[in-house]
């Protein structure tokens, strides 16, 4: 009887265990990740319709900074110069943490490229978040921005990081950074290199969507890009 009965108990506790396993395997409903290996990309990805259709291109690339010879590259080259969106097609998400590595472009020109991370994407009614490295030579910044059909595809920024508020300040020449943004219920935070970026933001203009890249020229037309690699999705 006292055998079966530890043998009870042995049996629960490998129930238990089991449980508690399974438990913090899926605090994650479901990961998503494209790292671009030998330049083969691992999920689908769409161009923004409301755009000109650039779409995200994978590339091999020796210099990937997760040493695996391939990363992602969203240009803006379809228009000659205007905005490019590209997105994961995977379920639409609204509680996320999103991170990638991001080549941050450096200019000393006031004018310029930049690069970034695109999230709570609406293709349908054409809105989105967007946050970006805009080092220029003018007034550089990590900045967050909503832009939207109701806004005439024109930016609604929400805040800007410069150069103090920049964990290690602005970088002195282009090269890969993480750039990662989480939201839960309607509240964003942004870090950096994983550092947290000062402040939470409101994001509800847009409940749910798509995460992806996005690029354009700052101050008129030009050719710009996002090189990505380590793009890892998160639901939470």
């Amino acid at each position: 009887m006292l055998i079966l009965a530890k043998s009870g108990i042995f049996k629960i506790l490998i129930i238990l265990l089991f449980i508690f396993i399974n438990s913090e395997n899926n605090a994650f409903a479901n990961i998503y990740k494209d790292n671009f290996p030998d330049g083969k990309a691992q999920l689908r990805w769409n161009f923004f319709p409301h755009f000109f259709l650039d779409n995200l291109t994978p590339k091999k690339d020796k210099n990937a900074p997760d040493g695996d010879g391939g990363i992602g590259v969203l240009s803006n080259a379809n228009a000659g110069g205007f905005a490019a969106l590209s997105y994961a097609v995977t379920e639409e998400v609204s509680n996320f943490y999103l991170e990638a590595f991001i080549y941050c472009p450096v200019t000393n020109e006031e004018k310029g490229p930049f690069a970034g991370l695109a999230f709570l994407i609406d293709p349908i009614n054409a809105r989105f978040y967007r946050f970006i490295c805009d080092f220029n030579g003018k007034e550089p910044s990590l900045n967050v921005a909503y832009v939207g059909k109701d806004t005439r595809h024109f930016p609604v920024y929400i805040k800007f990081w410069y150069e103090k508020e920049i964990p290690g300040g602005i970088p002195k020449k282009a090269h890969w950074n993480k750039m990662a943004v989480r939201v839960k219920n309607g509240k964003a935070k942004f870090f950096w290199n994983d550092k947290e970026l000062s402040g939470v933001f409101d994001t509800t203009r847009v409940n749910k969507g798509f995460v992806g890249v996005y690029t354009n020229f700052v101050g008129g037309l030009g050719a710009a890009e996002t090189k990505v690699d380590s793009f890892i999705l998160k639901v939470e």
